[in-house]
């Protein structure tokens, strides 16, 4: 990244101004957590990124947790402006970004609870490499918490090959913007090549479909940059252990245990009896994994790798699958995951749990009091059990259904944006200002969404100050100023009070909608800003 070109590119072409859920802070708390780390409350936290971009990583966690301090370094100063524009317009005055060279970050900057290195590793050259497991080992805390993403094997080795590629196809071309055009050409290119139905074209499809999605930005930097190295996850690990780092866990937890794995294939790999980190990496074999969201802390922590369920007790807990079919019905209930994988659970007390928290949306509640919930509602036979028993079985069954991905646990949560009933909503100020300028945007558990058009006109007016009536209006009078398209029946609607009532019957459902996934949150007043 310190290479004069590459870093020219990152000024012509900034990266996406994306937020990454697998490095929110509460996350990284619980996994702490969970392996007896004493993390950090998040809302008191010190966090550093490094390598932020545009900060809008940062941005988005900066504004659930006002008393925090969030610090973010990058070396494009394209990408500074960037972020400087979006603090200034959101008022987060609890977050600043330092233009910087990673090897330059020296003691005056503090310790941190928490740092961050998202999509930088693996395309850096050698030396800023070991200067962010540096910087690791001397600015994070004793209990602190290193986030460290990267592309790694032996999945990214077929990714590799369409890198190899792109740089093959493009080197004759000197503007970033060409390349990636080309590269997109070449992609098309692929995928009209394999439409047959051999291993080899399945297998190049389920890796070119996702790049034909993909940013602009992305292809630019993920793909095309000169520095571009994939690790195994034991190479890695030697690397964080040459700088007295230990591996905490992921970020992912449904990658971490074997329970995930085919029962006959979980029992040969527990007979190997590897330790932790080992097994780590023979799960990669099997999954064949490209990617890596890697967490470490200070080697001379004490982990406590057999975890006991009673953490819940102080966790929060946030549905991530959504029911498909009735808690009711005969068998097992089905449960859909956000990347359409359907999930069968079979224990009705745990579906009933699964199924009211989804109807929550991505707001957490207090595990105590879902678990108290569900003691409460145990038939009169269960209930005759001791309650103790039921409680351990259910607080088993909840950590399960965590490392299967179908709930999220978090340190408390996610922030201030609990979307509270109101009527006049107020949405997240991050949100406003990503809608105000057409980008996606960030909700408060840092995942992306893609507005629709009456959606990006309804964000930034949802900033505490207008009722219902007042926002309609406002949005009337975009449409009657050809800034919003309205179409009934095919064609274009001219009538202002036609397109009045249209936009009240859009109204309430997408108000509930961005409350559901965590854009919305009571409308109060810190550093100057309303929300």
């Amino acid at each position: 990244m310190n290479h004069t070109n590459e870093l020219s590119s990152y000024e012509e072409l900034p990266y996406p101004p994306y937020s990454f859920p697998a490095t929110h802070i509460a996350r990284l708390a619980t996994i702490g957590r969970i392996f007896s780390l004493p993390t950090a409350d998040p809302c008191r936290a010190r966090v550093l990124e490094i390598g932020c971009g545009s900060g809008i990583n940062l941005l988005a966690m900066a504004q659930l947790y006002p008393g925090a301090e969030f610090v973010g370094i990058d070396l494009s100063s394209r990408h500074m402006e960037l972020a400087d524009e979006a603090r200034a317009a959101t008022g987060l005055g609890n977050a600043r970004f330092l233009q910087a060279n990673i090897a330059d970050v020296g003691v005056d900057l503090g310790e941190f609870d928490y740092i961050v290195a998202h999509g930088v590793y693996s395309w850096v050259p050698q030396e800023v490499r070991e200067a962010i497991l540096r910087l690791c080992r001397e600015r994070l805390q004793p209990s602190g918490v290193a986030y460290i993403s990267y592309n790694c094997q032996p999945g990214w080795r077929i990714r590799g090959l369409l890198r190899d590629m792109m740089r093959m196809h493009t080197s004759g071309l000197g503007d970033i913007r060409a390349k990636v055009d080309q590269s997109k050409a070449l992609i098309e290119f692929l995928l009209e090549s394999c439409n047959g139905e051999t291993p080899h074209d399945r297998f190049l499809r389920q890796e070119l479909e996702p790049l034909r999605k993909a940013d602009d930005g992305y292809i630019a930097h993920d793909l095309l940059e000169e520095e571009n190295e994939a690790f195994y996850f034991s190479e890695f690990l030697e690397a964080a252990t040459a700088h007295r780092l230990a591996y905490l866990g992921d970020a992912d937890p449904a990658t971490m245990p074997m329970d995930n794995l085919p029962p006959r294939a979980a029992q040969a790999l527990k007979s190997l009896a590897l330790d932790f980190p080992a097994t780590e990496q023979a799960l990669d074999f099997v999954r064949n994994r490209a990617f890596r969201n890697t967490l470490l802390c200070h080697a001379s922590v004490a982990l406590q790798r057999d975890i006991d369920p009673a953490i819940l007790r102080d966790l929060e807990i946030t549905a991530l699958a959504i029911p498909k079919s009735p808690t009711w019905n005969i068998g097992p209930t089905l449960f859909t995951e956000p990347n359409g994988m359907e999930i069968p659970v079979a224990d009705r007390t745990a579906a009933g749990i699964l199924s009211r928290l989804a109807a929550s949306g991505r707001h957490s509640r207090p595990c105590l009091e879902v678990i108290e919930e569900a003691l409460g509602g145990l038939d009169p036979a269960q209930a005759g059990k001791d309650r103790s028993e039921s409680r351990a079985h259910i607080e088993r069954d909840l950590m399960k259904n965590y490392f299967c991905r179908t709930i999220d646990l978090t340190v408390g949560p996610w922030g201030v944006a609990t979307g509270g009933e109101n009527d006049k909503p107020c949405a997240l100020p991050l949100a406003r200002w990503q809608a105000s300028k057409g980008f996606r945007i960030s909700s408060q558990s840092l995942e992306m969404h893609q507005p629709d058009p009456f959606v990006k006109k309804l964000i930034p007016l949802c900033d505490g100050t207008r009722d219902r009536a007042a926002i309609v209006e406002a949005i009337t009078e975009a449409a009657m100023n050809g800034e919003l398209r309205l179409q009934e029946h095919g064609h274009q609607i001219a009538e202002k009070e036609r397109a009045r009532l249209l936009l009240e019957t859009i109204y309430d459902g997408s108000v509930e909608k961005l409350r559901h996934i965590g854009i919305l949150m009571p409308p109060v007043k810190r550093d100057g800003v309303s929300g």
